[in-house]
């Protein structure tokens, strides 16, 4: 399994794509390696079924992160979690 990499201080697109079905909520969140929860919030429409939150990844140091999104449609969960790690950028 990969782990993408990104700079803390950069700001990452957490995104949702529904075809033809709008959800009821859509949910982005960002948790620690421990499931602690660090950022959450609705997500934004951007139109024809296309939705996102920016997430900036704060300066805690190099650690490893799960970004998810949950949708409810029809009253059922669907659920995406990809792994990131925040790394400290070269100088």
């Amino acid at each position: 399994m990969s782990i993408n990499r990104h700079l803390i201080g950069n700001t990452i697109r957490l995104t949702w794509v529904s075809s033809d079905i709008t959800p009821s909520t859509i949910i982005a969140a960002v948790y620690d390696k421990n499931e602690t929860l660090v950022d959450s919030a609705s997500m934004v429409s951007s139109g024809n079924g296309h939705y996102y939150h920016d997430h900036t990844i704060v300066d805690s140091g190099q650690a490893f992160y799960v970004a998810q999104t949950l949708a409810t449609i029809n009253g059922k969960p669907y659920k995406d979690r990809k792994r990131f790690q925040a790394i400290l950028g070269e100088v």
